[in-house]
């Protein structure tokens, strides 16, 4: 057994009404046509019992070894929530108009840091579903934990990803203080002060380390050599 509060890293594969809407495969989603170009694909890494994943899947995770791999099916109440009908809300159309977006049935809105999808059209009202797509279907998975996480620059570095997914940082443990080290492009990176606090204070939490710095460097180009005569 995983002991609760672990890293581990997790594959899976997510299926509603037989048909495959998830998965950490890349080829799977390209053959399956569900493919995010957005998304990196491969293992994820959570915290065991965290909350970090559908209910259903961390209570199925603190029963499974290293290496264990199970197919299970999750009612509504342990997946993606019972439908609201609550969260079915008229929004007037000047709110569209605030936002320049001319709303379309399907279209994907997000309202107030709550993203719903627009349902219907009428007489200068708009109503739009707040529910999850998947909520009040029953979901199945397979699921398997690939490795469990222990050195703890990794389990930062694992940290760091799932803020910001396509950086590679360099970490250093320095007594009581982590010092990650952010590529250039960094303080270009949208909410990347937000992201950095996330990341911060799940460090903290999960690792209990005092602190958390993060260093930006900037080094000098070959070009820039080439430019001021330097061979």
């Amino acid at each position: 057994m995983v002991e609760k509060g672990k890293m581990v890293k997790v594959s899976y594969d997510g299926y509603v009404d037989g048909k495959l809407f998830d998965t950490t495969d890349e080829e799977k989603a390209k053959k399956e046509g569900i493919y995010n170009e957005n998304m990196v694909y491969g293992p994820v890494a959570i915290f065991v019992g965290a909350g970090q994943i559908l209910p259903g899947l961390d209570e199925v995770l603190e029963e499974m070894g290293v290496g264990e791999e199970r197919e299970v099916t999750l009612p509504p109440e342990k997946a993606f929530g019972q439908r609201r009908p609550d969260l079915l809300k008229i929004v007037p159309m000047s709110e569209f108009k605030k936002r320049g977006i001319k709303p379309i049935v399907g279209l994907p809105i997000t309202i107030d840091g709550v993203t719903g999808r627009i349902v219907s059209v009428n007489s200068g009202r708009v109503l739009v579903d707040f529910n999850h797509p998947l909520a009040g279907k029953e979901v199945k998975y397979r699921i398997k934990i690939e490795e469990v996480v222990e050195d703890p620059v990794q389990i930062v570095k694992e940290i760091v990803k799932l803020s910001l997914p396509r950086i590679e940082p360099e970490v250093k443990i320095e007594g009581e203080s982590v010092i990650i080290e952010l590529p250039e492009f960094a303080p270009y990176i949208p909410d990347i002060q937000v992201k950095k606090m996330v990341i911060a204070n799940e460090i903290i939490k999960r690792l209990g380390y005092k602190e958390v710095k993060f260093i930006e460097t900037f080094k000098k180009k070959e070009e820039d050599n080439k430019d001021n005569g330097e061979e």
